[in-house]
């Protein structure tokens, strides 16, 4: 059996009579559920410190790399040969280090290392005369890209580690070889010798584009990445508090005491916002925290963070783009929410049982991560930047990193934000004439039937 509450026909289902108090109460609530102060305090220190361990961890992997960069020491075979096919001539006496360190009998000694040069020795000869303890290492040019080849016997008794210090070692060999004989300088070696990565594909027009970004390809990843993951998480701790809020209260028959005095739209409108008010304030406190400790880190440490965020997920983001960046970003965070928070009023009110309210949040949640995924898959293609942009739910999280990154131009967009209002306010309209009848309702109608069934009252 549906119970149905009609409006009375004098009745404006737009009125926000009773917002105030609905508004006050959930907010109250939403500060005193421990869960959530956990997770507000959780965003906070990893919006703020995000910059902090991002540091710490590149500082702690140049320091390990350090620590392992190879020597003759490192390296456990028994002889090393070099061959040299390069135009560059590897003297042994000036370019092998002697060994560092207390050797065992497994570690290469200077002794033990030969070098042939161009024309001295061939690949065959070489490596029929290996020894099970011994490593070759040839260099040669390919496609205009030196190359260190490293070679074991069939029987070797050598580790893939001591290998790849081989060709480590002998690869560091060759570039200060390299420097000393073309008499440029470290930099200019690196911009002349370095090589060519075929990681990324680009087109012509990306190429053609790319000068005009703001942002390089990693930095937009990072921002693009972090931006996204932040409205990810925010959307699904409050659409599944509002769900579980909404549905408890039609559970024990509390709502229709609040429909009483409160108007339906005021009850869902300040049933949303207060818990908005709520996540806003964790996402403006975790930006105050973050502008800090980028405060502390450039001015009082004189640390240099400037290759952070080249790459990887920046939670950091409202620190590096102005006030520009931080008004944009909070809008589109306040806008997003209130989209998904007025979704999930709406399908929490159609809960007839506890139960019930999992499907409802499955459905939220599945919108929110094509929206997610949608974005981080395919958000830094050149030709979706503007599609993406403009296609809800992927525009929620796409379109202010790609305006901040110079993918997209203002006028998209505007566009976009235009959309995703509209998309708010058809959520509110739609909202004013479900509400009433969803939460006096015990249907067992499918979530999404039952909210069209109650919208043609």
């Amino acid at each position: 059996m549906t119970k149905s509450l009609k409006p009375n026909s004098k009745e404006n289902i737009y009125s926000l009579n009773g917002f105030g108090k609905v508004y006050r109460f959930t907010f109250k609530q939403t500060i005193k559920n421990k869960g959530f102060l956990i997770a507000a305090i959780m965003m906070i220190l990893m919006m703020g410190l995000m910059k902090p361990f991002m540091y710490i961890l590149s500082r702690t992997g140049e320091n390990a790399a350090a620590s392992k960069e190879s020597s003759l020491s490192t390296i456990e075979a028994e002889k090393l040969y070099i061959l040299n096919e390069s135009d560059f001539v590897i003297d042994k006496d000036r370019a092998i280090a002697p060994t560092t360190g207390d050797a065992d009998a497994k570690t290469v000694k200077s002794e033990n290392v030969t070098v042939y040069n161009k024309g001295e020795s061939t690949e065959e000869s070489l490596i029929g005369q290996l020894s099970p303890k011994d490593i070759l290492v040839i260099i040669r040019l390919e496609a205009d890209d030196y190359m260190m080849n490293g070679i074991i016997s069939d029987n070797s008794e050598v580790s893939i580690r001591s290998l790849d210090r081989a060709t480590e070692y002998v690869g560091k060999v060759f570039y200060s070889e390299r420097e000393k004989q073309i008499s440029l300088d470290e930099s200019s070696l690196k911009s002349l010798g370095g090589g060519i990565s075929t990681e990324e594909t680009i087109s012509s027009k990306e190429f053609i584009e790319e000068k005009d970004f703001t942002l390089t390809t990693n930095e937009y990843k990072g921002l693009l990445m972090g931006f996204s993951l932040i409205i990810m998480i925010v959307a699904a701790l409050s659409s599944s508090y509002i769900i579980a809020s909404v549905n408890e209260e039609k559970q024990s028959k509390l709502a229709e005491t609040l429909l009483v005095s409160v108007r339906p739209m005021a009850l869902l409108l300040g049933k949303v916002l207060g818990m908005l008010t709520f996540v806003m304030g964790t996402i403006l406190c975790g930006v105050l925290m973050s502008y800090a400790s980028d405060l502390i880190m450039t001015n009082v440490m004189n640390l240099d963070t400037s290759s952070l965020g080249q790459g990887g997920i920046n939670l950091a983001i409202f620190t590096g783009y102005g006030v520009k960046g931080v008004i944009i970003f909070l809008a589109e965070i306040l806008i997003a929410l209130l989209a998904f928070g007025l979704l999930s009023g709406i399908m929490g009110s159609s809960c007839s049982k506890a139960e019930d309210q999992q499907n409802a949040t499955t459905i939220v949640t599945v919108i929110t991560m094509v929206g997610y995924f949608g974005t981080i898959y395919f958000g830094t293609k050149a030709d979706f930047s503007m599609i993406g942009s403009l296609v809800p739910p992927i525009s929620f999280f796409l379109a202010p990193s790609a305006y901040i990154a110079g993918r997209i131009g203002l006028g998209v967009f505007l566009g976009s934000c235009a959309i995703q209002i509209v998309i708010v306010i058809g959520l509110l309209m739609l909202g004013a004439k479900t509400y009433r009848n969803l939460l006096l309702s015990d249907s067992s109608s499918p979530k999404l039937q039952a909210v069209f069934a109650a919208a043609k009252y």
